[in-house]
């Protein structure tokens, strides 16, 4: 029973962190389409870039 306590505490962290994510990419997109924030040229990975990486590593696993 401590180990299924541990597994919902554990799955309970990721799903809090995975809320956040999502509203973090949702407010960057929110922006990127009112044009609050623009890609600047000379840029090489910009915020776009490191906010996908996590789904990209998913993807690439399964």
């Amino acid at each position: 029973m401590g180990y299924y306590n541990k597994l919902k505490k554990i799955l309970s962290y990721i799903n809090f962190l995975f809320g956040i994510y999502l509203w973090i990419l949702i407010i960057y997109a929110f922006f990127r389409m009112t044009g609050l924030i623009t890609r600047i040229p000379m840029q090489e990975h910009g915020l776009g870039y490191y906010l996908s990486l996590p789904i990209e590593t998913i993807l690439k696993f399964f």
